[in-house]
């Protein structure tokens, strides 16, 4: 990969994997400096990385990043610390608290692909590779999360309705 090809990946991708990065971490913070890492580790390895495999490598790096962050940080405190939840002031509105509190209750494996398949528009075949999983694991999991939102944001909506009747 050449410079100007990196400068590509860069443009192309790097408010996609920023928003990934967000909304594992729910911090601005740690997701800039997430995206950062994974953009360094890329230009560190840029002779050996081919272009066509720039985007999974980035999400890759940027996932097991978070992941030993978060890691080291409970070693270090004894207990998981989640930062404080980062609420956009001119979207915030119920709907969006109700999906909200729907994705929350998916499983890690699941929100990546929520993530990748819905929020960022990659096909089966590229969050496949991005998560290192086969096709079918990733059609799978797809499945059972749009299912299980849809459970959590009909009881959610039930409640909702009840409450104003």
């Amino acid at each position: 990969m050449k410079t100007a090809e990196y400068n590509i990946i860069v443009n192309e991708v790097s408010d996609r994997l920023y928003r990934y990065a967000l909304k594992l971490t729910a911090d601005t913070e740690s997701a800039k400096d997430l995206v950062q890492e994974s953009f360094m580790k890329l230009w560190k390895n840029v002779e050996k990385i081919d272009t066509d495999h720039a985007k999974p490598f980035l999400y890759r790096v940027l996932f097991n990043k978070m992941v030993d962050d978060k890691r080291k940080m409970k070693r270090i405190t004894h207990m998981e610390v989640m930062p404080e939840r980062v609420i956009e002031k001119n979207v915030y509105n119920e709907e969006r608290e109700i999906i909200d509190q729907a994705f929350e209750q998916l499983e890690e494996k699941q929100k990546k692909i929520i993530m990748l398949r819905d929020w960022d528009g990659y096909s089966y075949e590229e969050i496949a590779d991005i998560l290192e999983i086969n096709l079918n694991q990733v059609k799978v999991n797809l499945f059972r999360a749009r299912k299980k939102m849809k459970t959590v944001v009909t009881s959610i909506d039930q409640n909702i309705m009840s409450r104003k009747l």
